[in-house]
């Protein structure tokens, strides 16, 4: 619960939206503000106030040539419309029923380390842009999991773009959870090139260590809970590489 919530402002500009998230407590929301139940308890208990981002940010994908824009404000449910292999990823973390209220904006801003999304937007290359940065100094992936809440919070998400995506690259999600509805305690997007069977294929894990990590031979899991110890992690990190992997060489290879 959000017991200490009292205010909800709805600016009419970015630069009125920059200056309410600096103030303690404040928290912005790019939809219905699915993020904000999900917050650490500590988190919640500071809330003081929203900043209703949804009438500011974009609510739509775009792609013009190899360069992909998705607005903060987009649902997951319409983001799946960009193309069957993210609708996929989606499909993987997702009930449909959270897929009609989480925004991208939400999930930047909870920033879960064991989130598919965020690990294929990684893989694609994708950096955010807020009313604070522009493109020229938009946040790369590994970035932003860098920053702390209070740092995301104080930040205006416009959404994220990749340059570079290409549409002839198809990836696939795989993950070991305690059922297929959990989070993963150990997942991949593994990517590979349309019409070639392993021209650099890769993958990019989660539930290894604190953010998504491009997987690489010999890598050891520093995260250990009661889903499952590092030794586990650090096993399944091989399994979930190579069936990704598989998955997406498949996809690829149908064309």
């Amino acid at each position: 619960m959000l017991h200490h919530l009292h205010t909800i402002y709805h600016p009419i500009s970015l630069e009125e939206a920059h200056a309410r998230l600096q103030a303690r407590g404040a928290y912005p929301i790019y939809g219905h503000g699915a993020y904000l139940p999900r917050l650490p308890y500590s988190a919640r208990r500071e809330l003081e106030a929203i900043v209703d981002l949804s009438a500011l940010a974009p609510q739509r994908w775009q792609l013009n040539g190899r360069r992909l824009e998705v607005g903060s404000a987009i649902t997951a449910t319409h983001a799946r419309s960009i193309s069957p292999d993210v609708a996929a990823v989606i499909d993987a973390e997702l009930p449909r029923t959270l897929q009609n209220t989480l925004t991208l904006g939400d999930l930047l801003m909870e920033c879960p380390p064991d989130s598919l999304i965020l690990a294929m937007l990684q893989g694609i290359g994708a950096r955010v842009i807020t009313a604070e940065h522009d493109e020229n100094a938009a946040i790369d992936m590994p970035r932003w999991f860098a920053l702390s809440l209070e740092e995301r919070r104080r930040l205006a998400i416009l959404g994220v773009i990749a340059s570079e995506y290409v549409a002839n690259w198809r990836f696939a999600p795989y993950k070991i959870s305690r059922t297929p509805a959990d989070a993963p305690i150990v997942g991949a997007v593994g990517f590979a090139f349309d019409g070639e069977p392993d021209p650099g294929a890769f993958s990019i894990l989660v539930g290894v260590l604190e953010h998504p990590v491009r997987y690489y031979e010999g890598i050891r899991s520093t995260r250990h809970d009661y889903k499952g110890s590092a030794e586990y992690r650090t096993a399944m990190a091989a399994v979930a590489h190579a069936e990704s992997i598989r998955r997406a060489r498949e996809l690829a290879q149908s064309g």
